[in-house]
């Protein structure tokens, strides 16, 4: 049977990923970073949603304390202590940019990661910065990464073209593929319970049935929705 392949969009792919990063424990103020790593990894056929959903556990991070960066005559070696590359490539990004900006160039040679391939993310990162830069894998298992200065990005195509391309055209996906991202990105959710509806959005249902905060102005919020699951079995006989 042939797959069939769907296009998802940019803020659907943008929650999902974001669930499954919080269900991996990647810290909270740094998943949004990983996410467009993830994102960039899919436009740029890497590993993208697919390997995502297999290596999610992966991802799980305490701290970026175990990468370390020294300098020495021809650039900046980084070691990303075993982390993913889409942990480490936001931070190998701004290191990049950082030095350009002070010497003109950065040659970057990472050692210590996980995916090295997926590094091939940071160029991608790179235009929003005003600079550019090449990957190279090499044999001894880490990869090089030449940075440069460019021209600052004027119009949203140049932030990010890639981007750009998928708000217009979505992200080219295997329907099935697709339906067990989604899945897996529902396991950050509560399961749906008297106390999950009742503490809902911005609206709080009380023990006596009053509710409490802004009401929504939504024609399909119906707040009796959330006194009706709070009834026992005996009102509703």
């Amino acid at each position: 049977m042939t797959a069939r392949i769907i296009h998802v969009s940019v803020r659907e792919s943008r929650m999902c990923v974001d669930r499954i990063l919080l269900v991996a424990r990647c810290l909270p103020g740094y998943v949004s970073a990983v996410r467009d790593c993830v994102l960039l990894s899919q436009a740029l056929g890497l590993g993208g949603f697919e390997h995502l959903l297999r290596h999610y556990e992966r991802l799980r991070m305490a701290s970026l304390e175990a990468v370390a960066v020294t300098d020495d005559a021809a650039g900046a070696v980084i070691d990303a202590g075993g982390m993913h590359a889409w942990l480490v490539a936001p931070a190998v990004a701004d290191i990049g940019v950082d030095i350009a900006r002070r010497c003109g160039r950065a040659d970057l040679r990472v050692r210590g990661v996980e995916e090295r391939r997926e590094l091939a993310t940071v160029c991608a990162l790179m235009p929003r910065y005003g600079a550019a830069a090449t990957y190279r894998s090499e044999d001894a298992g880490g990869a090089t990464l030449l940075v440069t200065n460019a021209s600052p990005p004027r119009t949203a195509a140049q932030w990010d073209p890639l981007l750009h391309h998928a708000f217009r055209h979505g992200f080219a996906v295997d329907e099935a593929l697709w339906r067990s991202v989604y899945a897996l990105s529902n396991s950050a959710l509560a399961p749906d319970s008297v106390v999950s509806r009742r503490h809902a959005g911005p609206v709080i249902l009380k023990d006596d049935g009053t509710l409490f905060g802004r009401v929504p102005q939504d024609d399909d919020f119906d707040p009796n929705m959330l006194r009706n699951v709070a009834r026992t079995p005996q009102e509703h006989s």
